[in-house]
Protein backbone atom coordinates (compact mmCIF):
# COMPACT_ATOMS: atom_id res chain seq x y z
CA UNK A 1 0.00 0.00 0.00
CA UNK A 2 0.97 3.63 -0.27
CA UNK A 3 1.83 5.88 2.62
CA UNK A 4 -0.97 7.94 4.13
CA UNK A 5 -0.82 11.65 3.24
CA UNK A 6 -1.57 14.01 6.15
CA UNK A 7 -2.50 17.60 5.29
CA UNK A 8 -2.03 20.60 7.57
CA UNK A 9 -5.21 21.94 9.14
CA UNK A 10 -4.84 25.69 9.62
CA UNK A 11 -6.20 27.30 12.77
CA UNK A 12 -6.42 31.09 12.70
CA UNK A 13 -5.68 33.22 15.76
CA UNK A 14 -8.74 33.79 17.96
CA UNK A 15 -10.82 31.31 15.98
CA UNK A 16 -11.80 27.69 16.43
CA UNK A 17 -11.55 24.86 13.94
CA UNK A 18 -13.37 21.55 13.88
CA UNK A 19 -10.62 19.08 13.08
CA UNK A 20 -11.03 16.57 10.30
CA UNK A 21 -10.76 12.92 11.25
CA UNK A 22 -7.31 11.59 12.03
CA UNK A 23 -5.87 9.19 9.45
CA UNK A 24 -4.26 5.86 10.31
CA UNK A 25 -0.64 5.14 9.51
CA UNK A 26 -0.16 2.70 6.65
CA UNK A 27 1.21 -0.51 8.22
CA UNK A 28 4.02 -0.76 5.65
CA UNK A 29 4.81 2.80 4.54
CA UNK A 30 3.56 4.95 7.43
CA UNK A 31 2.53 8.52 6.64
CA UNK A 32 3.97 11.68 5.18
CA UNK A 33 2.90 14.81 7.04
CA UNK A 34 2.81 18.19 5.31
CA UNK A 35 5.43 20.28 7.14
CA UNK A 36 5.55 23.36 4.94
CA UNK A 37 4.43 25.80 7.64
CA UNK A 38 6.57 27.35 10.37
CA UNK A 39 7.87 24.49 12.53
CA UNK A 40 7.27 26.28 15.85
CA UNK A 41 3.61 26.69 14.91
CA UNK A 42 3.03 23.13 13.69
CA UNK A 43 1.67 20.46 16.04
CA UNK A 44 1.40 16.80 15.08
CA UNK A 45 -1.10 14.76 17.10
CA UNK A 46 -0.67 10.99 17.38
CA UNK A 47 -3.60 9.06 18.84
CA UNK A 48 -4.38 5.39 19.37
CA UNK A 49 -1.92 2.89 20.75
CA UNK A 50 1.64 1.93 19.97
CA UNK A 51 4.97 3.53 19.20
CA UNK A 52 5.50 5.78 16.20
CA UNK A 53 8.90 6.57 14.74
CA UNK A 54 9.45 10.02 13.32
CA UNK A 55 12.20 9.53 10.78
CA UNK A 56 15.24 11.81 10.64
CA UNK A 57 15.06 14.42 7.90
CA UNK A 58 17.43 14.62 4.97
CA UNK A 59 18.99 17.96 5.93
CA UNK A 60 22.30 18.42 7.76
CA UNK A 61 20.55 18.31 11.18
CA UNK A 62 18.65 15.10 10.38
CA UNK A 63 20.82 12.70 12.33
CA UNK A 64 18.47 10.43 14.29
CA UNK A 65 14.91 9.14 14.42
CA UNK A 66 12.61 9.92 17.34
CA UNK A 67 10.21 7.42 18.92
CA UNK A 68 6.95 8.64 20.43
CA UNK A 69 4.28 6.61 22.23
CA UNK A 70 0.77 7.44 21.05
CA UNK A 71 -1.96 7.58 23.68
CA UNK A 72 -5.70 7.10 23.33
CA UNK A 73 -6.25 10.76 24.28
CA UNK A 74 -3.60 11.96 21.83
CA UNK A 75 0.09 12.80 22.08
CA UNK A 76 1.14 16.23 20.78
CA UNK A 77 4.54 16.63 19.12
CA UNK A 78 6.38 19.79 18.04
CA UNK A 79 9.34 19.13 15.75
CA UNK A 80 12.40 21.06 14.61
CA UNK A 81 12.17 21.23 10.82
CA UNK A 82 15.95 21.04 10.47
CA UNK A 83 16.02 17.65 12.18
CA UNK A 84 12.93 16.00 10.68
CA UNK A 85 11.85 17.64 7.41
CA UNK A 86 12.61 15.92 4.12
CA UNK A 87 14.46 18.47 1.99
CA UNK A 88 14.69 16.79 -1.43
CA UNK A 89 12.82 14.44 -3.72
CA UNK A 90 9.21 13.38 -4.03
CA UNK A 91 8.37 14.03 -0.37
CA UNK A 92 10.17 17.37 -0.01
CA UNK A 93 8.59 19.52 2.71
CA UNK A 94 7.13 16.56 4.61
CA UNK A 95 7.89 14.54 7.73
CA UNK A 96 7.86 10.73 7.54
CA UNK A 97 6.23 8.81 10.40
CA UNK A 98 6.11 5.01 10.63
CA UNK A 99 4.42 2.66 13.09
CA UNK A 100 1.43 0.43 13.60
CA UNK A 101 -1.85 1.08 11.80
CA UNK A 102 -3.40 1.47 15.28
CA UNK A 103 -1.90 4.98 15.34
CA UNK A 104 -3.76 7.89 13.77
CA UNK A 105 -2.25 11.24 12.81
CA UNK A 106 -3.39 14.84 12.50
CA UNK A 107 -1.33 17.97 11.80
CA UNK A 108 -2.27 21.48 12.89
CA UNK A 109 -0.70 24.78 11.86
CA UNK A 110 -1.35 27.82 14.04
CA UNK A 111 -1.64 30.84 11.73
Amino acid sequence: MAATEIKLQKVELNKGLTLSAAAALDQTDGAYVDFTGQDTKTVIILSGSGEATIKAGTGIQGVSDMTVTASANGTAVELDSGAFKITTGEHKGKVHITGASTIKVQAILLV
